[in-house]
């Protein structure tokens, strides 16, 4: 017989304590952190405005504690969200910080050869 899963919230949980309801054999439960929102603004002919959701999710059954996801949503009230492993998260960020420093790098060469063209 297994010892039961620790069910105390991790520091990031957004959740009141003691908030887990998981069943031995049943269905489990979520640690949940609304981490933060990000609100993006409509862009005439590109983007309606909507916002970025990004959330902290930890799955936690009677026997398993898994390991933390980022959930990221893309709407305002109930968006479709996908999940991803902290390496996959960890990856995405690097992806994107590497796409801004290039992109704000080609301006800035722009600006010094006197193109403003976008």
């Amino acid at each position: 017989m297994s010892a039961p899963v620790d069910t105390t919230c991790p520091p990031w949980c957004d959740q009141p304590a003691g908030h887990l309801h998981v069943e031995t054999a049943g269905p489990g439960d979520y640690h949940i952190s609304a981490f933060t929102l990000v609100d993006l603004p409509e862009i005439p002919g590109i983007r309606d405005g909507t916002a970025i959701q990004v959330a902290i999710e930890q799955y936690v059954t009677s026997t398993t504690t898994y390991d933390p996801l980022i959930s990221l949503g893309l709407g305002d009230d109930d968006p479709e969200s996908e999940a991803l492993t902290l390496d996959e998260a960890d990856a995405l960020a690097a992806a994107l910080t590497r796409a801004v420093t290039a992109a704000r790098g080609a301006q800035t060469r722009q600006n010094l050869n006197g193109d403003s063209s976008a």
